[in-house]
């Protein structure tokens, strides 16, 4: 029975920079496919009869895209072209990478994004060659619905009309000389494949080509290039506020993605997709799928979290023993291992390609990767069950949630399609709201987990860092070798009438009022302490409960209010410490600061960046506070110690930092909006939000500080929706922090970026009578 209840991330900057910049070695023509389009409509198509493809677009303000069809094909077709239009070559950029044909276009040294890692093209194409090889792709196709088949064919025949359609001079600068793919079925499969690949690229696709068996006598461990890339922490809030949350007999449903705003699979694009009778969904994807992750209907509102507690697959480590036959060993018995060549096309140094052949070792359980020793992890060679493979049931997933009617559809679309890997939360026009695991999980129990470790973990609450493949029984697959998988029944689907919420922490604290536990310690230990943005999350709650509701108003706020957790909780004891360093004139100085500071990251706000900056360093010091955390009181205010070691270190924890910003010429009253901000060809966009880390739900990361303040933004609030619904509509307010698209000769590259300063949420065209209002409207039939 489901139990019921009522009631940034960051990536090294300079290898940022190379994404940027198209760091793709030597390709002919350029680094890479990054940038986008210039906005250039083409002509109109000439009526056709018999037409495989149909769909009208309408443009609206801020480039918002309203794709109209009487079919799937149709819808997908619109919406391919509409994308292409703003993210061409980023979405060029991804077909080749995650077909595994960097090596080829741009030389095995360059740099791809593989999940949240930087790695050579070699390791990326050898990842995705075997992860989402041709086979497993054509098994995830043939599970596919037929409408979820005919939306793929059409978004990959927009994506190429575009191409076709676009004029030369129009052609982007980042990919003007390099032949653009053809996008097909495959690779609309793959991008949605990959997200649920994610998980398994961080743990072994550095060390892909590392991997190869390149003689047979090879030692069973190998280290990867170099050490391992930085990574970035996916983010992201949710909330749905019930009837009894609101007073009213509807919910509110608001949608607060942390993604990235530099090149990235990760960017997200608005949407609205309708066949009259059939769905009407408005929302947000990531570029690739042509499905709203985060959106809303006239029933129902949802969106996605990072689920960033989930153990999704598991290391199994086997005992190869290398020589003329190389063999490992499964219950006492003795199995041979086998060879799969993957052949690469490879660019050379003198522009010539040439076919690599690698030898890549293989055992009953699929690929195996040589991974250095890791916490819970010897060295050695590990193979993968991962409940991911040959899964592209997001579309289905997100097509039936999108015509959900109410919280038992929506439970109803999750549960029969898992897809897509992440909590989902939900609100629906009849006051009810849900937290769901959207994604599949590995079926087993957590003794068997324990009793399986190849390295015991240090307490109850780990997962082990890699199981026995010694053991059949821990390998977590069925007799047919496929990955064994939990019913739903052990997965959580906690619907209510009050509230949920969600900071990229677990199940356990996602009903607001109760503390849950019994699932699978692979969905994160209940046990475990929540993030900072969880705490400041149910604080903030709490206050807007104040009066018995929480109305349209306090739900924004919740988002933009900017409250720093960390600073409202240990900021009253910095300062006390501070008066035990009179003589310090620094000291003094940041302290002054520090008391007249509003503890906000508004745009005007002054001491913002003093603590900001001091907040990594507070939190390094030891025993700063003085209980441990109570598993037992989640959400109970720990007390900084008042011991005087904690005292001095909190103490040259202010010093170092004022001395980090003098050496800048900088003095940490600065105008926050003067130091976190985007550049634009109208200058500096000043903004407001912070490290999440810290307990700001607006999470913003900027780049490296300098005099100037943080270059640019990194990641952070990306697409944001607050809805409701009156009348049968659902009354929506929306907005796309980073804008529509990435080119910089586009007039939706940075037009809601004001919007986000102004924190002005807009009302965007839902009904067919707005989008025919719309003054900025832009209409386009297409035909094929």
């Amino acid at each position: 029975m489901t139990p019921r209840a009522s009631g940034w991330v960051r990536i090294g900057f300079c290898a940022l920079a190379c994404v940027v910049a198209g760091c793709g070695g030597d390709s002919g023509g350029g680094g890479g496919f990054f940038g986008g389009p210039v906005v250039t409509t083409p002509p109109p198509a000439p009526p056709a009869s018999n037409d495989k493809y149909s769909a009208e677009v309408r443009w609206t303000q801020y480039g918002l895209p309203h794709i109209k069809a009487k079919d799937y094909a149709g819808l997908g077709y619109g919406h391919g072209y509409a994308v292409a239009r703003d993210h061409l070559c980023l979405l060029a950029d991804r077909m080749l990478t995650l077909r595994g044909e960097r090596s080829e276009r741009f030389g095995p040294d360059g740099l791809a994004t593989v999940a949240f890692l930087q790695l050579p093209n070699l390791d990326s194409d050898l990842f995705y060659r075997v992860q989402l090889s041709d086979d497993e792709v054509e098994t995830a196709w043939k599970g596919l619905s037929t409408d979820a088949r005919q939306l793929a064919e059409g978004y990959a025949a927009g994506f190429n009309r575009w191409v076709r359609d676009m004029a030369p001079e129009a052609r982007p600068a980042a990919c003007k000389d390099l032949a653009l793919p053809q996008m097909t079925v495959s690779d609309v499969v793959r991008a949605t494949m990959q997200v649920g690949s994610l998980w398994k690229a961080m743990s072994v696709a550095a060390y892909a080509s590392a991997s190869a068996w390149n003689q047979l006598d090879a030692p069973p461990v190998a280290k990867a290039k170099g050490d391992r890339p930085p990574t970035q922490r996916m983010a992201s809030n949710a909330w749905a506020y019930g009837a009894e949350a609101t007073g009213t007999n509807t919910s509110i449903m608001v949608a607060n993605p942390h993604t990235l705003w530099q090149d990235h699979w990760l960017l997200m694009h608005q949407m609205h997709l309708t066949i009259p009778g059939e769905i009407d969904v408005m929302g947000a994807d990531f570029l690739g799928l042509p499905l709203p992750l985060s959106g809303f209907t006239k029933h129902l509102a949802w969106s996605i979290e990072a689920p960033s507690t989930v153990t999704y697959p598991l290391l199994v480590a086997l005992d190869v023993k290398p020589g003329a036959t190389p063999s490992y060993t499964v219950d006492g018995a003795p199995r041979e291992l086998t060879m799969k060549t993957v052949a690469l096309r490879v660019r050379q140094p003198d522009g010539s390609v040439r076919t690599q052949s690698h030898d890549l070792p293989y055992s009953h359980l699929g690929p195996l990767y040589r991974l250095p020793a890791a916490a819970g992890r010897p060295a050695g060679w590990h193979a993968v069950t991962d409940p991911n493979v040959a899964n592209a049931r997001a579309l289905d997933q997100i097509l039936a949630v999108a015509k959900a009617r109410d919280i038992g559809g929506f439970e109803q679309a999750v549960a029969r399609n898992r897809g897509i890997t992440a909590h989902l939360i939900a609100g629906d026009s009849q006051g009810q709201a849900m937290y769901i695991e959207s994604g599949p999980l590995l079926d087993i129990g957590d003794a068997a987990l324990r009793d399986c470790a190849v390295v015991p973990p240090p307490d109850d609450a780990t997962v082990p860092g890699a199981l026995d493949g010694r053991r059949s029984a821990c390998a977590v697959r069925e007799a047919d070798g496929q990955p064994r998988l939990a019913p739903a029944s052990r997965m959580p689907a906690l619907a209510t009438r009050g509230i949920v919420q969600n900071a990229n922490d677990s199940y356990s604290l996602s009903l607001v009022g109760r503390q849950l536990d019994g699932y699978s310690l692979l969905l994160g230990s209940p046990k475990a302490a929540p993030g900072a943005r969880t705490l400041m999350s149910q604080r903030q709650i709490e206050d807007s409960l104040a009066d018995g509701r929480i109305d349209v108003a306090e739900a924004t706020d919740l988002v933009f209010g900017n409250r720093n957790y960390l600073a409202e909780t240990t900021l009253d004891a910095v300062l006390a410490a501070c008066t035990s360093a009179k003589g310090d004139a620094t000291v003094q100085r940041a302290c002054g600061i520090l008391a007249a500071w509003d503890r906000r990251h508004h745009v005007d706000s002054r001491g913002t960046l003093l603590f900001t900056e001091l907040g990594p360093r507070l939190e390094g010091v030891p025993g700063l506070y003085a209980q441990p955390y109570d598993p037992a009181h989640p959400f109970r205010v720990r007390p900084v110690s008042s011991a005087p070691g904690v005292t001095a270190g909190i103490v040259a924890a202010v010093r170092d930092t004022a001395d980090a910003l003098a050496a800048l010429g900088l003095r940490g009253d600065e105008r926050w909006g003067d130091m976190l901000a985007r550049p634009t060809p109208r200058g500096r966009v000043p903004l407001h939000g912070g490290p999440g880390g810290q307990g700001v739900l607006n999470a913003l990361e900027g780049a490296p500080l300098t005099k100037e303040g943080y270059g640019d933004i990194i990641a952070g609030t990306s697409y944001v929706h607050v809805v409701t619904w009156a009348q049968g509509q659902p009354v929506a307010r929306v907005m796309m922090a980073g804008g529509q698209s990435r080119d910089p000769a586009s007039p939706h590259h940075d037009d809601q970026l004001e919007l986000f300063s102004r924190k002005q949420l807009v009302k965007p065209p839902f009904t067919e009578e707005e989008i025919a209002a719309d003054p900025k409207l832009e209409r386009r039939t297409l035909r094929e």
